[in-house]
């Protein structure tokens, strides 16, 4: 979805903005400048900023590394938290080049060169060891059966180890003479979607003058994921996460026990790694009609279409009040824009969904309640979650289980016309449900991703086609009652009646006419038996 930012006022060279005098203090003063701040009932005047961290320090796992390293520890040998990426060529590419774009990135962007260091204590630290070239992994399918989907879902299934493993890794697939595919895959910790967008630009570039013989335009970022986390751990010590948390234990109070769908699928035991895609496509007016939608109520096309999914969870689940999640780009600090790393953050969002109102009502008071919820969702979710205190199942996400994001157009990357836009696939298995719509050219194109412990999927399939026609119905009259907006599409509709067209099925046989049956197939056996008497 689109990250929220902070506008910027132009200040004259000689008089420093809030944000650089705060970012040139350090850390003991900054920590007790944001005490200060909190006392005085000032809290929204410190700045977005992300100042340079202190190097004579260990550089702390920030708390969302922190919560996926807990999760790890929990599932070893899990790859929910790979986040994979293909870019697939239609012409020949020449793996040097690839590998040496990826060594440029990997020396600029500390965070790909991540280890997990654990002390005598039992602490966790980062460090970043120079790893030298990057270590491009190569794979020939010429004159073997395997398929470019099989050699994909192989890599992208290999775990990594977080206490030995480098947590990015890279292979080139060789498909015939002249297509071929860059794999890359990297943990979570290390990464998030806003991520890839960056990574993918900068290996553009660099791959791109490679190829030309030409001098790559990058440069190392001046902020760096340490310097992030960092931060983190200052907003934390100073108390700020604290006071924020307020508002997250009134917006969350007696929360709801976890999303279930009557028929959906059993209640798993364990987190498995058994993950399957539904792609759904928004066609080209429908998605215009949302857009418009959008503008019509003042609200974000995210919003409407967050606004339709909690819809379709009531309508699937029968629950009034429900906990989505909803992943936001967090980058709001200055240059934190450029930075590779585990940045983003889910923020809980809490729907009273009833059959009586109107969709447009649910739509407002959402856009009503989405401004606070921006101004506190810095906050890592982990300690969201803790000071929630929700109902605990084994083996689901506690607070939330369905996740939606809206994910813009990615910027043309023209300076390489090789690949065609990557595809992208996270393994997940956190949660029950993620669905996922992304701009497209021709519309929009969706995904609902499921644990197939939880769901089967083609029940979801079934989910994705009644989305799409309820974007269409809210379009068309978006103050048409929650309980009577029709999510049966005409072909589903036929083919429902389809399946249930046929003979009468038989009348279950009564209890007399049971034992009758038995007794006619079996005559010489006993009616009844007592204390050893038949």
């Amino acid at each position: 979805m689109t990250a929220p930012t902070l506008s910027r006022a132009t200040t004259a060279a000689v008089t420093p903005s809030m944000a650089d005098r705060f970012g040139a203090l350090g850390r003991e003063q900054r920590v007790r400048l944001m005490r200060r701040l909190l006392e005085a009932g000032r809290a929204r005047e410190i700045p977005a900023v992300i100042p340079p961290r202190d190097p004579g320090r260990p550089v702390p796992l920030s708390p969302a590394q922190h919560d996926l390293w807990v999760y790890d520890s929990l599932y070893p040998g899990t790859a929910a938290l790979n986040l994979c990426s293909a870019y697939h060529f239609d012409r020949p590419a020449d793996p040097a080049h690839l590998e040496a774009a990826l060594t440029l990135i990997q020396r600029h962007h500390d965070i790909l060169r991540t280890r997990i260091r654990t002390d005598e204590d039992g602490g966790l630290r980062v460090e970043f060891p120079d790893d030298g070239p990057f270590d491009l992994e190569r794979e020939d399918l010429r004159g073997t059966d395997t398929t470019i989907d099989e050699a994909f879902e192989t890599f992208r299934a290999r775990p990594f180890d977080l206490g030995r493993d480098k947590l990015i890794r890279a292979r080139f697939v060789r498909v015939d003479e002249r297509r071929s595919t860059l794999m890359l895959s990297l943990h979570h910790t290390i990464s998030d979607w806003w991520s890839f967008d960056v990574l993918q630009n900068e290996f553009a570039q660099a791959y791109g003058a490679l190829r030309d013989g030409k001098e790559p335009p990058l440069t190392r970022p001046a902020v760096q994921y340490a310097d992030f986390s960092s931060w983190q751990d200052e907003l934390a010590e100073s108390g700020v996460f604290g006071a924020r948390l307020d508002f997250w234990r009134r917006y969350l109070a007696d929360p709801p026990g976890p999303l279930t769908v009557p028929g959906g699928g059993g209640t798993p035991v364990t987190s498995g790694d058994g993950i399957a895609q539904v792609p759904f496509h928004i066609d080209a007016r429908t998605a215009a009609a949302v857009r418009a939608l959008a503008r019509e109520r003042g609200a974000s096309v995210y919003v409407v279409l967050m606004a339709a999914f909690a819809v379709l969870a009531h309508r699937v689940s029968g629950a009034d009040d429900l906990i989505l999640g909803t992943p936001i780009a967090n980058r709001a600090a200055k240059g934190l824009d450029q930075v590779i790393g585990y940045v983003m953050n889910a923020v809980p969002t809490r729907w009273r969904v009833r059959s009586d109102r109107s969709f447009a009502d649910v739509l407002a008071g959402f856009a009503v309640d989405f401004p606070e919820l921006m101004a506190n969702a810095d906050v890592p979710v982990g300690r969201i979650v803790s000071a929630a205190a929700p109902e605990r199942s084994a083996g689901r996400a506690p607070l939330y289980q369905w996740v939606f994001m809206h994910l813009t157009q990615q910027p043309s990357v023209s300076v390489m016309k090789e690949f065609a836009e990557p595809e992208r696939i996270h393994t997940g298995g956190e949660h029950d449900l993620v669905g996922v719509v992304k701009d497209c050219d021709d519309g929009m194109e969706g995904s609902f991703g499921l644990r197939t412990d939880v769901f089967d999927p083609r029940v979801v399939a079934r989910w994705t086609e009644c989305y799409v026609e309820l974007l269409r119905r809210i379009t068309t009259d978006p103050t048409a009652l929650v309980g009577d907006i029709d999510l049966v599409p005409g072909a589903m509709r036929g083919q429902l009646l389809a399946e249930s067209a046929g003979p009468a099925a038989p009348a279950p046989a009564s209890l007399p006419a049971l034992v009758a049956r038995q007794a006619a197939r079996t005559p010489d056996a006993p009616a009844l038996a007592s204390g050893g008497e038949a």
